[in-house]
């Protein structure tokens, strides 16, 4: 298997600070500095009670080194 994941994860409202990097600058800066091709991203949130909004995005990508198979 060539394919590898990378997962992001982030909860609003339980220790987020303003100085923290929203979840979408976490996961552009990850794209910038990994040369490869992505085959697949997925997506869930849900809403925790007195927890806060909690989201998790999953990027599946064959690194440059490694041929893309489909």
């Amino acid at each position: 298997m060539h394919e590898r994941v990378k997962i992001f994860t982030y909860i609003s409202g339980t220790g987020a600070t303003v100085i923290e990097l929203a979840l979408e600058d976490k996961v552009n800066q990850w794209l910038a500095s990994v040369p490869g091709n992505i085959v697949r991203v997925t997506q869930s949130e849900s809403e925790r009670h007195n927890a806060g909004h909690h989201i998790t995005v999953c990027v599946w990508y064959v690194p440059h080194d490694e041929p893309v198979q489909r």
